[in-house]
């Protein structure tokens, strides 16, 4: 079992045999599954250059489909789509 989550997954055998006998194996693969997803891009905002809400609407006006980040964060957006690499944003 250890050795096809391995394979699947590209871990060392070791580390899944380490997840294997910390959590069993429905939650082992759960866990793998849930790592193998690619994460959203998020960025934080430079509150000394700019509010996020002018940071967002900037974004949204170049097309790009966003979202603050959480409640707890004042400084961060979610990404979902851009046209544009975000990184060559001013």
């Amino acid at each position: 079992l250890s050795s096809d989550m391995s394979e699947l997954f590209g871990y060392l055998p070791e580390l899944v045999e380490y997840f294997l006998s910390m959590f069993g194996p429905s939650e082992t693969l759960e866990f793998l599954e849930a790592s193998d997803k690619p994460r959203p891009l998020v960025v934080r905002v430079n509150t000394l250059k700019a509010r996020r809400k002018d940071l967002a609407s900037s974004l949204m006006k170049r097309g790009v489909s966003l979202d603050p980040l959480a409640p707890w964060s004042k400084v961060g957006l979610k990404i979902y789509e851009s046209p544009v690499p975000i990184g060559a944003t001013p």
